[in-house]
């Protein structure tokens, strides 16, 4: 979008720089350089000066809308030639600073706010990949503590899978503090049944992890 905002914006800048180059071709065919006194000279001078190519005539349109030079400035030789010409530049004015450039600035804060939402959306799409990656760990230490497959944990299971000191490193991973497995069973078991089944697991774990854990112990 930001691509054909450029695209209009050159195209009217060359629409209205044949229109004045053709002003001031024409102005140089009624009277000859050679042949103008004082004033046409310096009209003559100007025009050459601003609008005497394409290129001239487009670097001086875009200087006018751009800071560049006063557009009063590049009005006044078309002004010099003709009064509708004159009329005609302040169109152009009208058209750039009001129309076409305001929908570019437009397009820019769309723009902008479409990569926010690819960001935001993107930070989304991470977080839950990460909470489904965790999620996945809580279950397999789950599975791997539950040695009789009753889909409970007893605290025996618990206390005697934390024994392992691979498996305490594991559960650290999980940022979830194993100092005290007696009072973590406790906070797990939230129905107070001594078995923990997998949703208490996860819930739980996912109320201890990071420094909720030290909260919640408390």
């Amino acid at each position: 979008s930001l691509f054909w905002c450029f695209v209009i914006i050159g195209a009217c800048m060359y629409v209205f720089a044949i229109v004045f180059v053709g002003v001031a071709t024409e102005h140089f065919k009624v009277a000859k350089l050679a042949e103008s006194d004082g004033e046409d000279d310096d009209i003559s001078s100007e025009l050459k000066r601003k609008y005497g190519t394409i290129y001239k005539a487009m670097v001086t349109l875009f200087m006018s809308i751009s800071g560049g030079d006063d557009w009063g400035n590049c009005m006044r030789p078309l002004a010099s030639v003709h009064e509708v010409y004159a009329l005609v530049f302040m169109f152009y004015i009208f058209v750039m600073t009001l129309g076409v450039l305001n929908v570019v600035v437009g397009t820019f804060v769309a723009t902008a706010a479409e990569i926010a939402s690819k960001d935001r959306d993107s930070l989304v799409s991470y977080e839950l990949m990460r909470m489904n990656d965790y999620h996945s760990r809580i279950k397999t230490f789950f599975h791997e503590a539950d040695t009789d497959s009753s889909g409970t944990l007893s605290l025996e299971e618990f206390t005697n899978h934390l024994e392992n000191r691979k498996v305490k490193a594991y559960f650290q991973a999980l940022e979830i503090d194993v100092v005290h497995a007696y009072e973590l069973f406790e906070l797990l078991d939230v129905d107070r049944t001594n078995q923990v089944t997998i949703d208490e697991f996860i819930d739980g774990c996912l109320r201890l992890k990071g420094h909720a854990r030290s909260i919640d112990m408390n």
